[in-house]
């Protein structure tokens, strides 16, 4: 019988859907080419994250009222004095978190599905009465209900399915829950939902985000009936010019009465209001050609219809009738004379549908098969030994599945389908998905419905999962897209997952319909799910990073060159905010820093040319944003920004990036220079004349036993040296081409041209020292002078006001001459600069823009120079300088009218158009 009948109980209200929607962009997927901006709220021309990035994907009731309960001899009582439920209210669980609605994937979102909601029903006093549990189902017959002011439709569509799991309260007050108890089996009642007008904000920014119009009824469920759709009759929309969408028909034999559900066919005034007046519809029966013979008027439908009756209206038919419409078409018609059909069944009178349509397969596992259930019916009634096609697609395609189906003597007929692996041809997400037509098979090109499936990839886990290689690029990914989420945790970040790991690994073995299933949007597969578990159940500190081959080593170098380029525009970005001829002692020493910075940077890039890797500067990879995290999972609680010079800045930031980690070595802190300067011989370009055997030795064993607080700086070398140190097999990790090694004979210290292990080895032991090494005092006047110190100190040194100065008894400490910060000798530069903050079209956003042009040429012309055209380095100097001019432009800008700050770079670099 389902909801379309008697007994039924009708509800209407506001609905709030309160989906994510930075994942509807498939380009968002790329962890490299991910922006802060695309968890802004879209404000065009500016697409950003979409209209509701924050989303937490939650589906729940507002305010929801029991509007009408019609018995079953079809008395409709609209009066809670009547019975207590009228007037009631339908309200979300009291004892667990809110349904999550979902889309398949974000190249189907036309199938969003609804998972873990468990509606209550309270009386108009607010007694709970009953509650049950949504099977998850999908969204139905999508269709443009409103036009909007911009011309954009305002999108409709219904959910039905069964509420399981049923606990009822006494019922003895309601004569109609009783009713209805009595009647419904297998424990299970049938309930619709028709949702539109949900308001996106895009054409302004109302109070009531998300929110939107829900209407519905909930009725007995009959065994043998499928459990998300009525098999009932089909009207369909009779032409382009019909005011009216498809409805679902039922016919009633036993009282006469025809219902037909109209709730998701007739078009809105506008967005939220009520709908067009169609006039008075009727019920028609058509004749062999198709000419209408009107039966009887639709009754119920005045204008509060579609709130009190939930959009259902019937017609009744004496017996006479009944046997007409037997084995012909119905139709509605409108009441003219020579009434047009504007709804009816198709020319055969038929109909079939999946009891369930939406599907997640894992290919060589026991989740690799999928199945549903396909009924026809022909006028209403089962449709036995139907011809029914089924077709994939053209291959190849991830799924396959028989090209024909028939239909037993219930009319139905058990379809199955396998999944195979669709070898990762997204790259940054997961599987592909496609769809199954089905439907007559004497009528190939009219399907009369799909199937929508999505097929993960096949995942074979490591034995031994690691945080950076395989955890890491999977919940970074939800963390970025969603951003709600890092208001508990931030899932990019090792020691948050470790603290939470308990919960997450509950979540994340959660059945996929229960509401706390992670993640909200089903998308992770179980290879995937079982790796990451895997992972968390390994011990109190699960395993960061462990370079087990030559391709993950030339994977960590390209991380820890991106640590480098980090470093460099918040440093930069200090230091151009100082005032011509002001604080000029602090703005020598961030020079120097900045200097050592970009050699560093290049440093890595030549080990990894040694080792036969490609360094990949600027898109489509990874460019560090702001504020952020440092790449390669390093200082992970450390947020890096771009602020104007200050004494709290330097200390809190530029301090924390350099702070020295002195290693453990045989189990004691290790301070000082492992490898004398004066061991090694080089050219002004960088390669390596002679090296002493002895100092390399040592520093081989310096290497292998120094033990780093993991996720800093020092660690992450530390573990790139070992790698190179075990699979150098004799100089054959050394495959890079030599003419790719860049020489800047200008270079603060030694830029190392590589070709063997030593001359790895030396250039990373540089890198460390000049960060976070212990002051010397090399010309022995007594100053750590900026060659001599490691940046930490160099910074500490502006923080304290003083240089760094040898005492009498050899200790160090800031005694040294004055260095002075004045804070008026420093541009009022707004924090963490971001050029998609300033208005379109404002001489700011495109003064901005240019600056960050510069800057993307910058890193583009770097990625030639370390990509075989080591001569190309001096174009690279000169778009440097044309960064700093246009940065220096930018901080004599207002950073908005009237206001005392001033704009600033944002070292910008977009990955993503989208059409802004």
């Amino acid at each position: 019988m389902s909801y379309l009948g008697y007994p039924r109980l009708n509800f209407a209200g506001t609905i709030q859907t309160d989906v994510a929607t930075a994942n509807n962009a498939a380009p968002y997927f790329d962890n490299n080419l991910f922006e802060p901006r695309f968890q802004w709220r879209m404000n065009l021309p500016d697409v950003n994250g979409l209209w509701n990035p924050r989303g937490p994907g939650t589906v729940r009731l507002a305010d929801v009222s029991v509007t009408s309960v019609c018995f079953p001899d079809g008395r409709q009582v609209t009066s809670g004095r009547e019975d207590p439920v009228v007037g009631g209210r339908l309200v979300d669980d009291d004892l667990r978190t809110n349904g999550k609605m979902v889309d398949l994937d974000p190249s189907n979102q036309m199938v969003p599905e609804i998972y873990g909601w468990r509606p209550r029903l309270l009386d108009k006093d607010g007694r709970e009465l009953l509650r049950g549990d949504f099977l998850p189902s999908a969204v139905e017959d999508l269709w443009p209900r409103a036009t909007l002011p911009s011309g954009r439709p305002d999108m409709a569509g219904t959910y039905q399915s069964v509420l399981s799991g049923l606990e009822w309260a006494e019922t003895g007050g309601s004569p109609f829950l009783q009713a209805l108890r009595a009647r419904s089996e297998k424990g299970l009642l049938s309930v619709k939902l028709t949702m539109d007008a949900v308001e996106d904000g895009v054409e302004h920014w109302p109070d009531n985000i998300t929110f939107g119009r829900v209407v519905g009824s909930i009725g007995p469920y009959y065994a043998g009936e499928p459990k998300r759709f009525l098999a009932g009759r089909r009207l369909r929309k009779a032409g382009a010019k019909s005011p009216l969408n498809h409805a679902p028909c039922r016919v009633d034999e036993a009282s006469g009465t025809v219902f037909v559900d109209l709730a998701n066919s007739i078009r809105a005034t506008k967005r939220g209001g009520p709908l067009e007046d169609v006039g008075t519809l009727r019920l028609a029966v058509l004749d062999a050609d198709g000419k209408p013979k009107p039966l009887a008027p639709l009754t119920g439908m005045d204008s509060g219809f579609y709130e009190r009756s939930a959009g259902i209206a019937t017609a009744r038919l004496d017996r006479e009738r009944l046997r007409l419409i037997a084995d012909r078409r119905l139709a509605v018609v409108d009441d003219a004379k020579d009434p047009g059909v504007l709804l009816a069944e198709n020319g055969e009178g038929t109909w079939v549908h999946a009891d369930g349509f939406v599907f997640r397969l894992y290919p060589e596992s026991s989740e690799a098969t999928g199945s549903t259930t396909l009924y026809a019916t022909r006028f209403g009634k089962p449709a036995a030994g139907l011809r029914l096609f089924l077709n994939a697609g053209k291959p190849p395609q991830p799924v396959s599945v028989a090209a024909e189906a028939v239909t037993d003597a219930k009319g139905r007929a058990k379809v199955g389908f396998t999944g195979t692996d669709p070898g990762n041809p997204r790259k940054v997400m997961d599987g592909a998905t496609a769809q199954i037509s089905y439907g007559p098979l004497h009528r190939p090109g009219e399907p009369d419905g799909t199937l929508s499936v999505r097929v993960f990839d096949a995942y074979r886990a490591p034995a031994k999962p690691t945080w950076m290689r395989d955890v890491r690029p999977i919940f970074q990914q939800y963390a970025n897209l969603f951003p709600v989420m890092r208001d508990v945790l931030d899932l990019g970040n090792y020691r948050h997952v470790v603290r939470h790991r308990t919960y997450i690994r509950r979540t994340l073995l959660a059945p996929r319909d229960s509401p706390n299933h992670m993640p909200v949007t089903r998308d992770l597969s179980p290879g995937k799910r079982d790796m990451i578990v895997s992972w968390l159940d390994a011990g109190p500190e699960p395993l960061i990073l462990d370079i087990t081959t030559p391709d993950e080593l030339r994977d960590v170098l390209q991380q820890a060159m991106l640590v480098e380029l980090a470093t460099i525009p918040p440093y930069l970005t200090a230091l151009l905010s100082i005032k011509p001829d002001r604080n000029v002692k602090i703005g020598k020493l961030i020079r120097a820093v900045v200097l050592e910075e970009m050699q560093h940077m290049a440093q890595v890039c030549n080990v990894l040319n040694a080792v036969g890797g490609k360094p990949q500067i600027g898109r489509p990879g990874l460019v560090p944003t702001y504020p952020g995290k440092l790449p390669a999972s390093v200082l992970p609680d450390l947020e890096v920004r771009l602020r104007k010079l200050s004494l709290e800045h330097v200390k809190d930031v530029f301090m924390a990036i350099e702070q020295p980690q002195h290693p453990m070595v045989d189990g004691k802190p290790f301070k000082g220079h492992v490898v004398d300067p004066k061991s090694v011989r080089t050219d002004r370009h960088g390669k390596v004349l002679a090296a002493d055997g002895a100092a390399m030795a040592k520093l081989e064993g310096w290497f292998t036993r120094a033990e780093y607080e993991p996720q800093t700086i020092g660690w992450l070398y530390n573990r790139i040296a070992r790698a190179i140190i075990r699979f150098d097999d004799g100089g054959k990790l050394f495959s890079g081409d030599p003419a790719r090694q860049v020489g800047w004979p200008d270079a603060p210290k030694t830029l190392y041209k590589v070709t063997d292990k030593e001359s790895a080895l030396l250039g990373i032991y540089q890198i460390i020292e000049q960060g976070e090494g212990s002051p010397h005092d090399l010309n022995d006047d007594g100053l750590g002078d900026p060659g001599e110190l490691g940046h930490y100190y160099m910074f500490k040194e502006i923080v304290e006001g003083r240089q760094l100065k040898r005492k009498a008894d050899g200790s160090w400490g800031y005694e040294g001459p004055e260095i002075p910060f004045d804070p008026d000798g420093v541009y009022p530069m707004v924090d963490d600069p971001d050029t998609y903050r300033l208005p379109a079209g404002s001489a700011g956003r495109r003064d901005s823009l240019r600056c960050d042009t510069s800057y993307t040429n910058l890193l583009k012309g770097l990625h030639r120079v370390f990509d075989g055209h080591p001569a190309e380095l001096d174009n690279t100097v000169g778009l440097m300088f044309q960064v700093q001019v246009e940065a220096r432009k930018l901080l004599d800008m207002p950073s908005a009218e009237g206001a005392r700050t001033v704009l600033g770079p944002a070292f910008q670099s977009p990955g993503v158009d989208l059409g802004q």
